[in-house]
């Protein structure tokens, strides 16, 4: 791995870490107050947050360096909950908008193309490691994408806006249809997902020659 590569590997891990402990501390112990299990006030909840930041600050310093070398050589099971808990992270700070999913998926593909640049994968072992991640978050946004879709049909602004996109403003739509509509957008929106991670992937790979 070259220098360049490194430092901005660094720096990936050195956001993701504190922020990811961040946020999971915080949704824990806003989630041990909603559902009763332990009694925590909101400031309770704030320093829970602010406990997982520091601690997080506190790896970050003394594991850094090692993390990087050992980048990419993560355990696979260890990288999938990672993106499934980012996933998460991504649905609720856009709201449910799939904009921080489709931009993960893309990180997840420049992620196998250097992984497997760095590992000298031949072009048919990266082509199906690429089609197997590509798969992955496809799956990933569309499981997260349809729940949320159906969710918002409850939302008369929303129906209102598909149904003139789709030309049906003056028709009365159906449950099935508006249920058919969302199913519609998020085969689209895998597709766009699995030809962002694919893609992103071959450019990480092709041209990781010229980077390492």
């Amino acid at each position: 791995m070259s220098r360049a590569e490194s430092t901005i590997v660094g720096l990936v891990i050195g956001i993701i870490c504190p922020v990811s402990l961040f946020v999971l501390w915080w949704w824990v112990a806003a989630a041990l107050s909603i559902y009763r299990v332990f009694s925590i006030s909101e400031s309770g909840i704030a320093t829970a947050a602010f406990t997982g930041l520091g601690l997080g600050i506190v790896l970050d310093i003394l594991g850094l360096k090692n993390w990087i070398t050992r980048f990419y050589s993560l355990d696979v099971k260890l990288t999938v909950l990672a993106y499934l808990f980012w996933s998460a992270m991504a649905v609720a700070f856009f709201m449910g908008l799939p904009f921080g999913n489709i931009a993960l998926g893309t990180l997840a593909g420049l992620y196998v193309g250097r992984k497997q640049h760095h590992a000298g994968a031949s072009g048919d072992l990266f082509a199906r490691s690429a089609r197997n991640i590509s798969i992955f978050t496809a799956l990933v946004t569309g499981a997260e994408a349809l729940p949320i879709g159906i969710l918002a049909l409850g939302e008369r602004i929303i129906v209102a806006g598909l149904r003139a996109i789709v030309g049906l403003d003056k028709f009365v739509t159906t449950d099935l249809m508006g249920v058919g509509l969302v199913g519609v957008g998020c085969l689209v929106l895998m597709a766009v997902q699995f030809w962002c991670t694919r893609t992103a992937a071959a450019l990480a790979f092709r041209l990781g020659k010229n980077v390492a």
